[in-house]
């Protein structure tokens, strides 16, 4: 009963730490979105070092998604009611987001020369992630 309550609530709680680190970005820039919201116009800091929450949510978001799979694997028996399909959607997404991680601690350098097609590449993981979490959950709930 112990691991099922900390595997639900850790997936719920990584469920609402993943919509709060994709709204970040958006947030800590002047955008139609910050604008109603009551947002400063402007900042005093440059964009990549307002972007903290971000990086730190990231890096929760990875230790909360390693504890959340770590847990079933660990209680015996768990993992054999799960949707096996719902299992791989989790794998792929947690291998997403080490992916995400690796990029985001690219595009920290504000010098990278290639930092425009890295950007893109880590908003198409984003989807990706967000839609392979979204399907984990729908099978896996």
């Amino acid at each position: 009963m112990g691991s099922f309550f900390f595997t639900s609530a850790s997936g719920w709680i990584a469920s609402i730490l993943l919509s709060l680190e994709i709204l970040l970005p958006y947030l800590l820039r002047p955008t139609r979105l910050s604008g109603p919201l009551g947002l400063p116009r402007s900042y005093s800091k440059p964009y990549l070092r307002r972007l903290w929450p971000h990086y730190w949510a990231g890096y929760l978001l990875l230790a909360l998604s390693v504890t959340h799979a770590w847990i079933p694997m660990r209680a015996s028996g768990y993992l054999k009611r799960a949707n096996i399909f719902g299992l791989w959607f989790a794998t792929a997404a947690l291998s997403l987001l080490l992916l995400q991680v690796t990029l985001g601690l690219l595009l920290q350098d504000s010098r990278l020369q290639t930092r425009e097609r890295i950007r893109g590449w880590h908003y198409w993981i984003m989807l990706a992630l967000t839609f392979s979490v979204a399907i984990h959950i729908w099978l896996n709930s």
